[in-house]
């Protein structure tokens, strides 16, 4: 059994405790507030199951996967375990800091997360999916743009508490962006080698 293999086992059975975490305790101060039940339950149905779906399609499918266009720039020989272990661990950092209550704790936390989640999808989409340098670092942006407006307006409409200001969304964009450029320009360095 490959690292790979058995930190992807590791990282799925904390996802899954995270889960059902939230769901035994919804109302704690934790997670109260924030529609994290709901959000953690899509991750783990859907989300963190991406890389198996299209593991499985790309293999078992081989003639009619032409129309996903994500499937364009695969070229998986084997499971890209540690790809899936950084996509993973986007929704294991932002669960992990609900669990251990550091969002609420540490008042400039979530930039961490939002630094590496979206610098990791940028990788991810780079090294996975085949992307170009700019096409993952644009998409992933634009993702997390899409994730920040979703954030401002269930706020406002649904009455949520997960944006603090303006300022929140801003710094957490900025530094979204900031992490895409560095983790890709590692990628390509790392690449060359």
């Amino acid at each position: 059994m490959s690292l790979g293999l058995i930190l992807n086992i590791l990282i799925r059975l904390s996802i899954l405790y995270f889960l059902g975490e939230v769901l035994l305790f919804p109302d704690d101060p934790r997670f109260a507030g924030k529609a994290i039940p709901i959000r953690n339950f899509i991750i783990v149905i859907s989300l963190s199951l991406l890389f198996p779906a299209f593991y499985f399609l790309k293999n078992h499918l081989k003639t009619t996967y032409l129309w996903i266009p994500a499937f364009a720039g695969m070229t998986w020989k084997r499971y890209p375990f540690w790809l899936d272990n950084l996509y993973l661990s986007i929704f294991w950092l932002d669960m992990a800091g609900n669990s251990f209550n550091l969002y609420d704790s540490y008042f400039y936390f979530d930039l961490i997360p939002h630094f590496h989640s979206t610098a990791a999808l940028a990788v991810v989409l780079l090294g996975a999916f085949g992307f170009s340098f700019w096409g993952g670092v644009g998409l992933a942006n634009i993702i997390h743009m899409l994730l920040e407006a979703q954030e401002y307006y269930t706020d406002i409409f649904l009455g949520t508490h997960n944006v603090r200001g303006l300022f929140d969304t801003v710094n957490d964009l900025m530094v979204g962006l900031l992490g895409t450029v560095i983790y890709g320009l590692i990628l390509i360095k790392w690449r060359k080698r």
